[in-house]
């Protein structure tokens, strides 16, 4: 009796072990997946290719009086394109440069209103100058 238990035992252990190595669904899925990788690296980009990587060109402030500062107050912590999309009066850029000065902007008190004027000047409501920039999708 023990021996024909150890026999059962052996012979449902060698079916186990055949079915996990001749399961045609796992065979099958494998294929699929391998044809999938391939698949996707010859894939056609539905996107222009030429198009820049996310984060590749950075935009300045434009020249004038105040540009060297604008460029030591406020790239230390953001790229100009934040202040280019910006459409502020003085109040707004004068409340804002007053919060950037208290999270550490590193502007002297005498330069703060021609920090300001710049601002206004450049980027007050009537600028239209902001284009965002066109990149391609993240990862490609």
């Amino acid at each position: 009796m023990r021996r024909g238990a150890l026999l059962a035992l052996l012979a449902f252990g060698a079916f186990v072990a055949f079915s996990f190595l001749a399961d045609p669904v796992a065979s099958a899925k494998a294929s699929k997946k391998s044809r999938k990788g391939k698949a996707k690296s010859a894939a056609v980009a539905n996107f222009d290719t030429k198009l820049p990587v996310l984060g590749t060109r950075l935009s300045e402030f434009p020249a004038g009086p105040g540009k060297a500062l604008a460029d030591q107050a406020c790239l230390n912590c953001h790229s100009a394109d934040m202040v280019w999309q910006q459409h502020l009066t003085e109040k707004q850029w004068t409340a804002n440069v007053t919060k950037m000065i208290g999270w550490g902007a590193e502007i002297p008190d005498a330069q703060k209103d021609a920090l300001v004027a710049y601002l206004v000047a450049n980027f007050g409501p009537e600028n239209t100058k902001f284009a965002p920039v066109v990149s391609r999708p993240v990862g490609r």
